[in-house]
């Protein structure tokens, strides 16, 4: 399969839908149920029909389903959440997506490397084919986005072949240079132990890279555990009840300790306990994680997210005041700095 006819083909299509949107008179739309993706930067939530309650933010390339739609608003559902939001802002996912099928029974992971947690699906089963980076397909299935490998896919039959540069035309070869050793690309694992990085840094990547939060949502979690342990992952608190970069107290601290002991990792290193962090976020706070997730990438989406982690997830004296602290660092210090 050529990519390029295909890219050509989308953006076609696109255009062709934006066309007919704008033209379709709102008698003509109708009750729904179709997946959608998020093609704007963030896509402003209402709670009204009206959009004139604001909500909250979904991220660009967010899947959600559309329940009915009327002039340029649809009604919407995201994990269990239901809201409105202007058309203009979503596209269809079969229209920016081939249709494909597994070819063997295989894995969908969550994030683009086979170290990352994965689903298996049989052979047979069909998803959307959102875009190909070499070997890693990234498809649409049941509404959530996940990474396959390229080889167990089939579009119409044909097996996809990874995608490759283009080659241009060159002139008669130059003499050969000396060959150069391979540079391989960083990970977060050869982050945490260059020594290059500050811990501060190293929270910003890991939230980032690994924990799939933008700029915004990282930089509200930066405001908190600075403010909490300032990046020290050996600090203790309340007389040895807390501990860590997020004083993890009580039966919350042990929670710790064994997550790091069945896991063979230290945990009084940086890495076990944003390794740990993200654990208990998708696992007891996923109200707070799906909140970090849906952030809109500005200043105000900082103070949102250092606010709420604050208020719902740390939960320190003072709460309220805290939470508002945080938020202004957020906001004024942190993500300035990373923006």
């Amino acid at each position: 399969m050529k990519r390029n006819q295909s890219t050509l083909r989308i953006f076609a299509i696109l255009t062709l839908v934006a066309l007919l949107l704008a033209a379709m008179p709102a008698a003509a739309l109708a009750d729904g149920s179709f997946s959608a993706y998020v093609k704007s930067d963030s896509m402003r939530v209402y709670r009204d029909a009206s959009l004139s309650t604001y909500w909250g933010s979904l991220p660009n390339k967010t899947v959600v389903t559309v329940q009915a739609y009327a002039g340029d608003v649809a009604k919407i559902s995201y994990n269990g959440r239901t809201g409105y939001a202007a058309i203009s802002e979503m596209g269809t996912v079969e229209s920016i997506a081939d249709k494909a099928v597994t070819t063997q029974k295989t894995r969908v992971y969550e994030k683009p490397s086979t170290s990352s947690r994965y689903t298996t699906v049989k052979k047979g089963v069909s998803v959307y084919v959102l875009a190909i980076n070499g070997s890693c397909a990234m498809v649409e299935r049941g509404g959530k986005i996940g990474y396959m490998l390229v080889s167990h896919l089939s579009i119409e039959g044909q097996i996809i072949e990874p995608s490759l540069p283009e080659t241009p035309a060159t002139p008669d070869p130059e003499p050969e240079a000396p060959a150069q050793p391979e540079t391989k690309p960083e990970t977060i694992e050869d982050a945490f132990n260059s020594g290059k990085y500050t811990n501060e840094q190293l929270c910003f990547a890991y939230a980032t890279k690994v924990m799939g939060y933008n700029t915004a949502a990282a930089a509200g979690l930066l405001a908190n555990i600075s403010a909490e342990s300032g990046f020290r992952p050996t600090v203790n608190g309340d007389s040895g009840r807390s501990y860590g970069i997020c004083q993890w107290f009580s039966s919350r601290k042990t929670r710790l300790l064994n997550y790091c002991s069945d896991r063979g990792l230290d945990s009084s290193s940086l890495y076990a306990q944003l390794c740990f962090l993200e654990y208990e976020l998708e696992k007891y706070y996923p109200t707070v994680d799906r909140h970090m997730k849906s952030v809109a990438n500005t200043a105000d989406g900082a103070y949102d997210a250092a606010y709420y982690f604050c208020y719902n997830f740390e939960a320190p004296a003072n709460r309220t005041a805290q939470s508002t602290s945080r938020g202004n660092a957020a906001r004024n210090i942190f993500y300035p700095r990373y923006a």
